[in-house]
């Protein structure tokens, strides 16, 4: 991941020389809450090229500005809290013994993740946050014999279903349908039914790939798992008590990374204490699991500076204005495929979902309205693509973070992914035609 990503980075300093500069005029929407882009305002800058021998002075700029110190101490507080936890045995005992009890029906487990994760993000938009139930799908996953991929997709794809799917995402669709001054969550009708159909997808594509999810028949019977001890039990009861903290503070009081990182923290010590382990055993435990995510924290800021030289280079409205004016010149018939299209490219340089409306949604309405296009379709261009390849870019802070929490490489994801990519894209490409059909 630091050799991709660092080849990256010189790319995108080489790009800052070739591509023209230039940037739009953006303006604070109160109704939308965002920094909204002018559409029409785009116009060329003075050349503001990024040498590669600036790189690692942007680096620490990442590592220190912006969002990312949030999200790499983040990342750092839940790997130290989940190795407390998980050094109990609390986790992987219920998973041993759930799997246990479902016998021969064990390949209903990864279905019920993909399930029970999406509604997470159609609901409460769910992505980032959703890093914190990793471990449980890491020990769930074990307990099938599965690998550490099939742990982090069962949680991270299930989550992004939903997402794409959008019903009442307030990040993505809340956010796009604000800006293109349409009813909210109007339109409800076309995202459950992707709903419907991304879900069993994605649950279908995890279960293919999965190792060993099902005992074969004849095998013996499954040994049964011991009894979980008290202890155990009570941490498990403090673990999904923060689940259901987490879940409402998520979606009824707006709570973002530094609450959820203080709500884990105290977790991971009351953990520690319910397990019957000492106060030096606990502070070893939290340095531990810290330590493990160090890697991973890097990772974050070589994502973010990468974003950094673009921004600096003043390029990525210059690629952004590109993309938009390719669909101007596509035929009729493909300009709504054109949209979905180039939003999943423009996905890869802006994987936040509302940043991304920010800065696509204001060039597209007028797009759409000139285009003869409804703004309903518009948005839904911009959230297929938006959702669909969410997990593909390397800049992708959720993405960078569960490979840190999960210790899959770069390299093994995208072989794992990309096939279900494609399928996804299909499925956005007849979606989208679906919705030209009916004129939605």
């Amino acid at each position: 991941m630091f050799v991709i990503l660092s080849l990256l980075l010189l790319a995108a300093s080489a790009l800052t020389w070739v591509v023209p500069a230039g940037h739009f005029a953006r303006v604070f929407d109160p109704a939308a809450g965002q920094t909204l882009v002018v559409p029409g305002s785009y116009a060329p800058a003075a050349p503001s090229p990024v040498a590669p021998w600036q790189l690692p002075l942007l680096l620490f700029d990442a590592l220190t500005t912006g969002s990312a110190p949030r999200l790499i101490f983040f990342v750092l507080l839940l790997g130290g809290s989940f190795e407390i936890i998980l050094e109990s045995g609390a986790v992987t005992g219920l998973c041993t013994w759930t799997v246990g009890r479902l016998g021969r029906r064990r390949e209903w487990v990864i279905p019920a993740f993909v399930g029970v994760f999406s509604i997470f993000g159609f609901t409460m938009g769910l992505t980032t946050a959703s890093i914190v139930f990793l471990p449980l799908g890491m020990a769930a996953a074990r307990s099938l014999g599965c690998d550490g991929r099939t742990g982090m997709a069962m949680v991270m794809l299930g989550t992004n279903a939903g997402f794409a799917a959008g019903v009442y995402n307030p990040f993505s669709v809340g956010v796009a349908q604000t800006i293109a001054e349409l009813p909210l969550y109007s339109g409800a009708w076309l995202r459950w039914l992707l709903l419907a159909v991304l879900v069993p997808v994605t649950g279908a594509y995890i279960l293919g790939r999965a190792e060993g999810p099902a005992r074969p028949e004849g095998a013996e019977p499954l040994p049964e798992a011991p009894a979980l001890s008290r202890r155990q039990m009570a941490v498990l009861a403090l673990f999904f008590g923060a689940l259901a903290v987490v879940a409402w503070g998520v979606g009824a009081r707006g709570w973002s990374v530094p609450e959820l990182a203080a709500v884990f923290l105290v977790l991971g010590l009351a953990c520690g204490a319910a397990a019957g382990f000492g106060a030096n055993q606990i502070c070893l435990l939290l340095t531990a699991g810290c330590k493990k995510m160090v890697g991973g924290a890097l990772t974050i800021g070589l994502a973010a500076a990468l974003r950094l030289v673009l921004e600096r280079g003043g390029i990525l409205d210059s690629i952004v204005l590109g993309l938009l004016r390719l669909v101007e010149g596509l035929p009729d018939w493909s300009q709504l495929l054109g949209m979905f299209y180039a939003n999943v490219l423009l996905d890869l340089l802006i994987t936040s979902g509302s940043g991304h409306a920010a800065v696509a949604m204001p060039l597209m309405v007028p797009l759409a309205d000139g285009l003869a296009l409804s703004r309903q379709s518009a948005v839904l261009a911009f959230q297929l693509g938006d959702g669909l390849a969410n997990l593909v870019s390397p800049i992708s802070n959720t993405l960078v973070s569960c490979l840190a929490l999960s210790g899959v490489s770069y390299p093994g994801w995208l072989r794992y992914f990309l096939p279900l990519v494609g399928v996804y894209l299909a499925v956005g490409t007849g979606f989208m035609v679906l919705a030209g059909w009916v004129g939605y």
